[in-house]
């Protein structure tokens, strides 16, 4: 049997049966087995790719091992991005428009503040900066290890890592287990990079997880298929537009994130449409010469559809019914619905738009994740950082796990550069230099303002009056000149910026808004505190007008004019946004207002 290009993996599974996941994902793999790569990764999740691709890019010479647990790529939560993610992808891998055939589009962030009642509801939304992605995991993640392998990174799947930590001023030793090559139990690396997620593969060598201050989090999911003629527009502004929706309670907010799901098909196909992307991409054919998902679908016998992931995060410091047990047979299935039914507007938008999508992915329906704030005690050390969750996680509200884990991928490879560049007499002193710094700026810096900026978000949900000016004031903190924010590519800024929490302005003021509402003794708020809150965020939506005068809000936001001003009747943003998303009159499907046909159905 004769194996083509285009068809080269299902080819060559349909030849070789007895090639597993695995086995097939490994054959892509360009360079030769090491037992001295200069660096391992431990995890091929989207940061340990990212690092590897970042950090081959800047070091073209080195040898770099990646080495994961799962058999291939699976589908797991986080599937929202935001534009530091995006030019980040723009200008290490490929434009923006390859990727709107695998993924959807995202344009900003929709928030909908449902009142103690569960009824009354106030939005307020910001986007037209710029564009990213909603992402099916399992298609992410087999993207990048094919573009990782591509670029001359080896990617090992269904093999083992741990570490031995016990030599003192020397990098980690790798343990393997399960690699294919009989015989290979370790390997010894220059740099080691821990991007291991929640299970900590080398984190967890030097301590157990700190918890951070105050109320933490637990987050309980599912996965939807919308009904056809279901219509949320009437109850909820905008609800149809492509930007991730929040919708926000006393006790938390909850996630909807319509995705383009690529679960259905296998690996082997998807393998062969993977790489015709990224061989049309490397050829130089433009991402409008590429046939649209539609085509590629049927190319490559790939079957896709639309999901939409929801879920809810909420504090875990409120109480729950004792009749818990009625709302369903386990504990993630009783959490969801007893969130659904509190707030009528909830219970509404699910019962007539989504439908359960049962067992969707594996044998389960429901998900949970419990206490889900906390960082790692040490994150760097000799020769070895730790990157994503495996230094810590705060909340998915605004997506950090991805968007500020992205700068914990390139600040770890530019440091992994640095060291590897130095000669053997300097190196050691380098390498405690940037442990160092890496060590302050995830445990002292990136962590706790996140953690504090969650805990700024949650208490605007505590009440109407709080959100309508915490979360117009969020946005001021978190963009200089909103004009020049953003460019094509990722840059140092992007490290520091952290989904806006890194300006110092922000950690003045929410400080002083939280003294003022924490800590509560439950989730209402009496109004002298909400007035004072008020007042606080409207003086510095004052000061940061007055320090940024050109900044034109009203083409980013929806219900506020160009000086922040709240208009009642403006539900529009105004001309001259960035980018905005297009309604394709044939699918129906958003594509962005730069691209010239639909990038689903072509039309």
């Amino acid at each position: 049997m004769t194996i083509d290009d285009l068809h080269y993996f299902t080819q060559l599974r349909a030849t070789h049966p007895e090639l597993t996941d695995s086995m097939l994902l490994n054959s892509n793999n360009l360079s030769r087995f090491s037992t001295e790569p200069d660096v391992v990764v431990a995890g091929a999740g989207i940061l340990g790719l990212c690092y590897a691709i970042h950090l081959k890019n800047i070091s073209p010479h080195l040898n770099i091992a990646i080495y994961e647990k799962n058999r291939a790529p699976v589908q797991k939560i986080g599937e929202s991005t935001l534009s530091s993610f995006s030019r980040f992808t723009t200008g290490a891998v490929m434009p923006q428009d390859y990727f709107f055939r695998l993924f959807g589009l995202k344009d900003g962030l929709q928030f909908y503040c449902i009142d103690r009642e569960g009824v009354e509801v106030t939005s307020e939304d910001i986007g037209g900066l710029d564009l990213s992605f909603q992402l099916d995991r399992r298609m992410s993640e087999l993207f990048f290890t094919m573009w990782a392998q591509r670029i001359g990174i080896n990617v090992y799947h269904g093999v083992e890592v741990d570490f031995d930590s016990t030599h003192h001023f020397n990098t980690p030793q790798v343990k393997l287990k399960n690699f294919p090559k009989p015989g290979v139990t370790d390997v010894d690396a220059k740099i080691v990079c821990d991007a291991s997620g929640f299970s900590r593969k080398l984190t967890s060598k030097f301590g157990n997880r700190e918890l951070l201050d105050g109320w933490n989090c637990d987050a309980y999911w599912a996965y939807f298929k919308e009904k056809e003629g279901g219509k949320a527009e009437t109850r909820l502004d905008h609800w149809d537009y492509p930007a991730t929706k929040h919708m926000c309670f006393p006790e938390g907010w909850g996630w909807f994130i319509k995705l383009i799901s690529w679960h259905h098909a296998p690996l082997a196909n998807l393998m062969d449409l993977v790489a015709y992307i990224i061989n049309k991409a490397k050829s130089g054919v433009p991402a409008h010469a590429i046939p649209p998902t539609k085509i590629l679908s049927e190319m490559f016998s790939c079957p896709f559809e639309s999901i939409t992931s929801i879920g809810w995060a909420v504090r875990n410091d409120h109480g729950f019914p004792d009749n818990l047990e009625e709302y369903g047979g386990g504990e993630g299935e009783r959490k969801f619905n007893y969130f659904k039914v509190r707030y009528p507007t909830l219970n509404k938008l699910m019962n007539g738009v989504y439908e359960l999508l049962p067992k969707y992915y594996g044998n389960q329906t429901y998900f949970v994740r419990k206490s889900m704030t906390y960082r790692s005690p040490v994150v760097a050390g000799e020769g070895w950082f730790a990157i994503g969750n495996s230094a810590g996680f705060t909340n998915p509200l605004i997506s950090p796990g991805i968007n500020a884990g992205i700068g914990t991928s390139v600040l770890a490879a530019n440091m992994s550069k640095e060291i590897l560049d130095q000669p053997p007499e300097h190196s050691h002193a380098v390498m405690k230099k940037c442990a160092a710094s890496y060590q302050t700026y995830s445990h002292e810096f990136m962590i706790p303002r996140l953690h504090q900026m969650n805990r700024y978000w949650y208490n605007s949900f505590r009440d109407h009056r709080l959100f309508e000016v915490m979360v117009p004031c969020f946005w001021t903190l978190g963009v200089d000149d909103v004009d020049s924010q953003y460019v094509n590519e990722f840059t140092e800024e992007d490290v520091y910026w952290v989904i806006g929490v890194g300006h110092d302005d922000f950690v003045d003021l929410s400080g002083k808004i939280l003294d003022i509402l924490e800590p509560s003794d439950g989730m209402t708020v009496n109004g002298e505190k909400v007035e004072q809150a008020r007042a606080l965020a409207k003086q510095c939506m004052d000061y940061r007008k007055e320090r940024f005068p050109g900044n034109e809000w009203g083409k980013y936001l929806r219900r506020h004019d160009c000086k922040l001003q709240l208009v009642p009747e403006k539900h529009e943003r105004m001309p001259g946004g960035r980018c905005f998303g297009v309604r394709c009159i044939s699918c129906k499907v958003w594509r962005h207002n730069n691209m010239n046909a639909c990038p689903v159905c072509g039309a």
